[in-house]
């Protein structure tokens, strides 16, 4: 964001006291508290769906998360003379939840299982037709065609850089646990859980991880709910306990106490751990580092691809011991 966007400002009710920069926004302190002022990529009727959750989730005695503002004329997405879009958000004082910390790791997975106690709106067909998550089959099927198509590709590539080799020879192996997992799912029909969580107006955050969770003495601030949908909530505990395994490592008893302090507070069926324990089976970060590839230039191709590729299988044998332990 650059500083000719900050006239934008100017659509709004506020006075500005004080600024300073931040993570892809402008932090403002105003006469309506701290506020944030970042780019939105999406529309209107996303941001307006986005504050029905964040009320929602207020209802529910959550106060700290980041509900968008309107402007003069009633809108919640603001747009400059190009036609950017821009939105204010409430902000609070803390910092990102420390992947390094384990207490810090164990509060957000707590912080977590509170949220989604309360994240459930039934009853508006239209918001679950526009917002609505493919089911996990749908989801895996689809990300399945994605890996072939990079296989086909770089096997048709007659000359091949020191990172094509490795990732076409890595492709056996991870390839296999996709195929699994979607056998699995498959076999064990998740239709039912899919229904049961469709008729409750299951909501999840879409973007669950460290780096939303900002941490102010005893109360938690959950942000950046730009990608929230109905959905099946266990797939934000996946999501946050995934990013957290790669950071650590994959460690079991680490994955194993994320685990236990989220059902803690709300409890999962055994239809749900079951797929829990097929997501973490899918090799994702192989699927999109693949996929990155694929719509990277070519002709150079960055050395941090290898060393992600690397390091990633370098954590396969730790990653599967962690499933296999989830089992």
């Amino acid at each position: 964001m650059n500083d000719r966007a900050l006239k934008v400002l100017e659509q709004y009710d506020l006075t500005v006291t004080g600024m300073r920069r931040g993570r892809g926004s402008y932090i403002l302190e105003t006469d309506r508290g701290l506020l944030a002022f970042c780019d939105y990529t999406g529309s209107e009727k996303r941001a307006q769906f986005q504050n029905r959750v964040m009320e929602q989730i207020r209802s529910g005695k959550y106060r700290n998360v980041d509900m968008i503002l309107p402007n003069k004329e009633g809108m919640l997405v603001s747009r400059d003379w190009d036609e950017q879009s821009y939105v204010v958000k409430e902000w609070y004082v803390g910092r990102e939840c420390d992947p390094s910390n384990e207490n810090e790791i164990l509060s957000a997975a707590r912080n977590l299982a509170r949220l989604h106690k309360v994240m459930f709106i039934k009853g508006e067909p239209e918001l679950e037709k526009s917002f609505q998550a493919p089911s996990p089959l749908e989801e895996i099927s689809s990300r399945n065609m994605e890996l072939k198509k990079v296989r086909t590709f770089l096997q048709r590539k007659n000359t091949k850089c020191e990172f094509e080799r490795l990732l076409l020879g890595s492709f056996p192996a991870y390839y296999e646990q996709a195929r699994e997992v979607k056998h699995q799912l498959e076999q064990n029909d998740c239709e039912r859980l899919v229904q049961s969580s469709r008729e409750k107006g299951s909501i999840c955050h879409g973007d669950y991880d460290y780096h939303h969770v900002l941490l102010a003495g005893q109360e938690a601030a959950t942000i950046g709910f730009e990608r929230c949908r109905y959905d099946l909530q266990v797939n934000d505990l996946y999501r946050y306990m995934r990013k957290i395994m790669e950071k650590r490592e994959w460690d079991i008893r680490l994955g194993m106490r994320m685990l236990e302090q989220y059902t803690q507070i709300r409890s999962i069926s055994g239809e749900e751990h079951r797929l829990l324990y097929l997501r973490m089976m899918y090799p994702e970060k192989f699927r999109k580092l693949a996929n990155c590839y694929l719509g990277s230039n070519k002709a150079w191709i960055s050395r941090r691809f290898l060393d992600k590729l690397e390091s990633q299988n370098r954590q396969q044998e730790a990653r599967q011991r962690f499933v296999e332990a989830l089992k």
